[in-house]
């Protein structure tokens, strides 16, 4: 029993290795199967990561700076950016179909793509372009303290928070008379040229951002992606997609702690007659899809925050080729391998 197993496992995974492989399958196999594609969407949720964070010298805000707009507390919050929809073919169960070639039929020259998707009839392999995802990198400065307050001997014995922000504060005020002397030419000696000017006038403004800082605090936004993956069998009204959460950003659609977003999958009805594969199944070897067109719809509720639409192939109609074209020496039947759709003969 044990070694009936053992010779089971070999003969699967022999036929998925073999099922990864691009082919074009040519006359004298027993039986050539291919499958028809079925959309899955990949829906990217884009949201803003805000992050808030008290300065140093926020008590002292006030007292130095005359400003009580600051950051007390730190706190992260998500917010919605937007939603990019993509989509990719893969094999549909329901549309997998085998049959025995006869001698005078083209159809053993089929050509399936990795994942067993039909291409079409003496045409060569296409395959899907696979997209690398960029990660991008966020790199945020951490400018210490005592690189910020290069403060003499009183300030730094002192060894009080409050004598530190006192001089944070008069090395700002400093910068400020130092940029307004610039600006105003009352100085001994201006920069040689423009870009000298431009390049002080910068770097002070970076100063005193940085040292004004630690009185308001700063506040940081990233931009964060998160992807859901949804293939719909059926029409879909409001189905909630996923949840936000103000503090932990997406969260899964069971989680109560998220606001919902729903998504809409409404398909257009396809008027065609088309034969059913069900019928004649031992005359009829090559099938296509007439997609159907079907809006997409995503939003929270009362907002429509995106809306787009796509060709979907589940939800469209299955047409057997006629095998006299397919008994035509040499003939090219060209199938999308997105949507099933037949793209020409030949």
């Amino acid at each position: 029993m044990k070694k009936l197993f053992i010779f089971s496992l070999l003969i699967e995974s022999t036929f998925f290795l073999t099922a990864q492989i691009p082919f074009s399958l040519k006359e004298g196999e027993s039986s050539l199967i291919y499958s028809l594609p079925k959309t899955e969407f990949c829906i990217e949720v884009q949201t803003e990561k805000s992050t808030q964070k008290q300065g140093v010298f926020f008590r002292y805000s006030e007292r130095y700076l005359a400003t009580n707009k600051v950051i007390t507390e730190g706190k992260t919050t998500f917010r919605i950016k937007g939603f990019h929809v993509k989509t990719q073919a893969i094999p549909d169960p329901n549309r997998t179909y085998s049959f025995i070639p006869s001698k005078k039929s083209e159809s053993s020259h089929i050509t399936i793509n990795s994942k067993g998707i039909l291409c079409g009839v003496n045409v060569p392999f296409q395959d899907e372009t696979v997209t690398n995802d960029v990660m991008t990198e966020i790199q945020i400065e951490n400018s210490t303290l005592t690189a910020l307050l290069p403060l003499g001997e009183e300030y730094m014995m002192a060894g009080s928070e409050a004598k530190l922000a006192e001089g944070a504060a008069k090395q700002i005020y400093r910068i400020r008379e130092s940029r307004l002397g610039l600006l105003t030419a009352d100085v001994e000696k201006l920069p040689a040229d423009g870009t000298s000017f431009k390049s002080m006038l910068e770097g002070l403004n970076k100063m005193e951002k940085e040292l004004t800082e630690l009185f308001v605090g700063t506040t940081t936004s990233e931009i964060q992606t998160q992807k859901v993956y949804l293939t719909p069998d059926t029409a879909i009204e409001k189905q909630v997609l996923f949840r936000l959460s103000a503090l932990l950003g997406v969260v899964s659609t069971d989680d109560l702690s998220g606001i919902p977003y729903y998504i809409s999958i409404k398909p257009a009805q396809v008027a065609s007659v088309a034969a059913d594969p069900k019928a004649k199944q031992e005359t009829v070897e090559i099938y296509t899809i007439l997609p159907a067109s079907t809006q997409v719809s995503i939003g929270d509720g009362v907002n429509t925050l995106y809306s787009g639409q796509f060709f979907v192939p589940q939800f469209g109609k299955t047409i057997a080729l006629d095998k006299s074209i397919l008994q035509k020496p040499k003939v090219k039947v060209r199938v999308d391998t997105q949507t099933g759709r037949l793209l020409g003969i030949e």
